[in-house]
């Protein structure tokens, strides 16, 4: 009797032990899934892809409109600061750099003449010009006065009177211009005259220092130590100011631009450490920090493995500084991993 007693009551304890279990285990699972799944996301890292690139990157772009007469560099090529890259046809400029030197030659020669005031040959010159006319205008006037006397007789006819009185306009005109010309040279040159002569040399000498710069612009010179990575036109093809022509990188000064998506914006800072992999160098991993966040969002247009068919992102640029960028080049993709 007493053996059934022990049986029933083990039997009722048991009972109670899997109702109290079945009340309490749900919650205490999902408490330790919780747990787990919070120890999970506590260890998670923020990633984004990226981009190996300069931070001294050129598009080289022409600064006339110009034929390319000759490409002195190819694709691959190393230049230093400073060295010719393109030229283009310069005969127009050179042609006006060749007429702006005659023009200064010409203006800073009379500038030197009306300086030294005027040679005593040059005044007998004058004096001598100034007495013929004189003596072309006393003989001419005669003859007109004649003519009209003998008009008033009827002893020529209008034709000869007309005649004699536009050579007497002619002489008086000449005479005139030549006693003119005859004292400015007794008075000397006038302060007013060189002044103006003066202004004429500055203007050619401007001119021909703009078109002297002007034909520097015809070379295309290299604006630091660098590769030519891309050539975009061939000789002969003509260009306008500003169309590249090649792409210049400086391969000494590398970075990392990563382009973090929309929905961790605001969980990467300036100063952060991170860790770089890429799939060239598999078990490699480079560190770096971030320099700079920049703060807007861009939308970006995101290719689909359907050619025709893409989609829309936003993003924010990350740019990163790396301790050893040995192996990376210009242009290798990277996976970004930023640290806590």
């Amino acid at each position: 009797m007493k053996n059934n007693r022990f049986v029933i009551f083990l039997l009722m304890g048991l009972l109670a032990v899997s109702i109290i279990l079945a009340l309490f285990s749900p919650s205490i699972i999902r408490k330790k899934n919780a747990t787990a799944q919070h120890a999970e996301t506590k260890h998670m890292f923020i990633t984004a892809k990226g981009i190996v690139e300069s931070e001294e990157r050129i598009d080289a772009s022409s600064q006339v409109s110009s034929t390319i007469s000759a490409l002195l560099v190819k694709e691959g090529d190393q230049v230093k600061a400073g060295t010719p890259l393109v030229r283009f046809d310069d005969s127009k400029i050179r042609s006006q750099v060749k007429m702006a030197e005659s023009a200064l030659f010409e203006a800073r020669s009379r500038l030197k003449e009306l300086e030294s005031g005027y040679r005593s040959e040059d005044v007998e010159m004058a004096k001598s010009k100034m007495q013929s006319a004189d003596a072309k205008y006393v003989e001419v006037r005669d003859e007109f006065e004649r003519q009209k006397r003998l008009y008033e007789k009827d002893a020529t006819t209008l034709v000869e009177l007309r005649k004699a009185e536009e050579q007497f306009k002619r002489a008086s005109a000449e005479f005139d211009e030549s006693k003119t010309n005859m004292q400015k040279l007794k008075k000397g040159v006038r302060d007013e005259e060189i002044e103006q002569a003066k202004s004429s040399a500055e203007k050619a000498d401007s001119e021909l220092r703009y078109y002297q710069a002007s034909l520097k612009d015809y070379t295309l010179t290299s604006p630091f130590n660098g590769v030519v990575t891309e050539k975009f036109k061939h000789v002969g093809e003509t260009v306008d100011v500003g169309t590249p022509v090649l792409e210049l990188v400086n391969p000494d000064k590398l970075r990392i631009r990563a382009e973090l998506e929309e929905t961790d914006v605001g969980k990467v800072k300036e100063g952060q450490s991170v860790e770089v992999t890429t799939d060239a160098y598999k078990d490699k991993i480079y560190k770096g920090t971030v320099y700079k966040v920049l703060p807007n969002v861009k939308r970006k247009s995101q290719r689909t493995f359907d050619p025709m068919a893409s989609f829309d992102i936003n993003t924010q640029v990350i740019f990163i500084r790396l301790e050893d960028f040995s192996g990376l080049r210009n242009n290798m993709t990277v996976t970004v991993r930023f640290l806590q």
